[in-house]
């Protein structure tokens, strides 16, 4: 079953009165993005109060953690407006989510990762890895805690409503990946490890697993509860979101030993190379009724395939990732026919809002990157609003009780429908969205003339800073010109030399030697000066291009969405 072809099929009556499932997929700040306005059509729809078990994957992760602890304060009545549960409250969560969550993913988190010239030499001269690095950002900037040393511990997140709330208190399942057996492995505040293998998961049982350690077993011993009770939401989420390739795998010790009584060091990764829909997850914990927002990447036709090595075993990973991705949605009408609901990114929302180009505004959407840097206001609120329509058309026409709940109510993001009348304002749109699948350098296929003009500017310090030098020397002889030009021409032609830099990359004991080179040059401070150049070329990077580029995505119109627009498209 092609995964782009799972119809709505839920009934949204029979979904409140079940064990209600939201699997929220992974796919980077792109997901995170896209799941924020299926979240606000659920809370429409008083679907998400009913919510029984909230299964999370990488990007999911990061938007699922965010919106759960606002649902633990709302539940355990330690919200400081006083605000009760009901389905208005819900609705008020999704629009702070909303508000709140863009500003801290602005930041750019795989650029903040190395703009700190500390961790920059600890990752250099130690074990600090840059998992780690981003499991701190995690905690600072999207999971901060009141008390303690700021970090919000897995250990308190299970909700414990107060008295006299009658609601559904959710569990919040963050999936990630053990290298070690290739199994799923779950992250929660009431345990963390693998399951048993099922027909839907896979595996096999001759594979040792990683049990589940329930945080309150006193059966553990002391090592196990310290690092357990130390696990915070950060690491979690963290580990969830370790992209291979792109972040080392987070490292978990002290939890397990093999048989022979040797310690495991548990390696783990992005959740989606298991299952970055999250489903599986929500058939193991034997939910009756079942959403899923998908807005991972899907497998895009490529004419003229790459040969290269890095790039080929790149998409050879796509290809297979994609296979389980339609086997896994395939399993849907098998385990609870009738009972499901997939919003795909890139599918055909129904939208008339932004006129008869919107096939190229999906295929843009399709396109966007799937990552952890900064996304502009115009992205940001076009994959709230896809996610946004296109749960609204999977869900069918809205009830009366619907709309006197308050369906069509003011979101931000619907102010990407003020862009309809304006055709200038839509190609602008289009191109920034058309941009936006690109990891690195954005800002200068903006076609804005200041990007370029920095550049220049920059280029003269260390031109300037040669002429000195050269100045300062005493005359060189031509031979030696002749020699350094040489040099430079082999330095050039080797650092372009990509199947060599991706030889060099695979090349195992490399990384040991990198850290003996590193622990031999720290008493120098090499690293510090390393650290400190990766600091601030980050720096440079987050005040000067990540600028730019949310400057020139923001959104200049700031008149009222206008709901007949959504109206008369069919949406609600």
């Amino acid at each position: 079953m092609d995964a782009s072809t799972v119809e709505k099929t839920l009934s949204c009556d029979e979904a409140r009165s079940g064990k209600l499932g939201l699997a929220l997929s992974g796919g980077g700040f792109r997901a995170a993005l896209f799941h924020i306005g299926v979240l606000a059509r659920l809370a429409e729809r008083d679907l998400l109060r009913h919510v029984a078990v909230i299964s999370t994957v990488s990007g999911g992760s990061i938007i699922g953690a965010f919106y759960y602890l606002k649902v633990k304060q709302l539940l355990e009545g330690t919200r400081a407006d006083g605000l009760q549960p009901c389905a208005e409250a819900y609705r008020t969560l999704v629009r702070e989510l909303e508000l709140e969550f863009l500003p801290a993913m602005q930041r750019n988190l795989r650029i903040l990762t190395f703009a700190d010239r500390f961790d920059n030499a600890r990752m250099l001269a130690s074990e600090f890895s840059s998992s780690e690095r981003l499991a701190k950002l995690f905690d600072t900037c999207f999971f901060p805690a009141a008390a303690g040393d700021g970090r919000t511990l897995l250990k308190d997140l299970p909700i414990q409503p107060a008295a006299g709330v009658q609601a559904v208190a959710p569990l919040l399942l963050l999936n990630a990946t053990a290298l070690n057996t290739g199994h799923q492995f779950q992250m929660t505040g009431g345990f963390v490890g693998e399951t048993e293998p099922s027909s839907v998961a896979g595996g096999t049982a001759a594979m040792p697993r990683l049990p589940r350690l329930e945080m309150g077993d006193p059966a553990l011993s002391l090592r196990q509860r310290h690092r357990l009770h130390q696990l915070s939401l950060g690491e979690a989420v963290a580990a969830s979101c370790c992209v291979p390739g792109l972040f080392e795998p987070f490292s978990l010790e002290g939890l397990y030993r093999d048989d022979q009584g040797n310690a495991v060091t548990v390696r783990l990764v992005d959740g989606g190379i298991f299952d970055n829909q999250g489903l599986v997850a929500l058939f193991e914990e034997h939910c009756s009724h079942f959403i899923c927002s998908d807005a991972s990447e899907s497998l895009q036709w490529q004419p003229q395939p790459t040969e290269l090595i890095h790039q080929v075993a790149m998409r050879a990973n796509d290809i297979m990732m994609d296979r389980i991705r339609h086997e896994t949605m395939a399993e849907l009408p098998r385990e609870r026919p009738d009972r499901y609901a997939v919003f795909t990114l890139g599918e055909d929302d129904g939208s008339t809002a932004l006129g008869a180009d919107s096939s190229d505004f999906l295929q843009a959407l399709r396109a966007i990157r799937t990552d952890l840097d900064a996304f502009s206001d115009l992205e940001a609120w076009s994959l709230m609003y896809h996610g946004f329509s296109l749960s609204g058309m999977r869900l069918g026409e809205a009830t009366a009780d619907d709309a006197r709940s308050g369906e069509g109510e003011d979101w931000r993001f619907r102010r990407i429908e003020a862009l309809a009348d304006d055709p200038a304002q839509r190609r602008r749109l289009l191109r920034h969205l058309e941009v936006g699948s690109r990891q690195f350098l954005k800002v200068f296929y903006l076609g804005r003339p200041m990007p370029w003009v920095v550049i220049a500017l920059l280029s003269l310090i260390p031109l300037g800073l040669l002429a000195l030098f050269i100045y300062l020397l005493p005359p060189i002889p031509r031979s030696a010109w002749l020699v350094l030009g040489v040099i430079a021409l082999t330095a050039v032609a080797f650092i372009q030399n990509t199947r060599i830099v991706e030889w060099l990359d695979q090349v195992q004991w490399l990384r040991p030697v990198r850290r003996k080179l590193a622990n031999t040059l720290r008493p120098v401070g090499a690293t510090m000066l390393l650290g400190a150049l990766g600091a601030l070329s980050s720096w440079i990077n987050l005040r000067i291009f990540n600028r730019l580029f949310l400057r020139y995505g923001r959104l200049r119109d700031q008149s009222k969405p206008r709901h007949n627009m959504l109206r008369s498209s069919g949406n609600l």
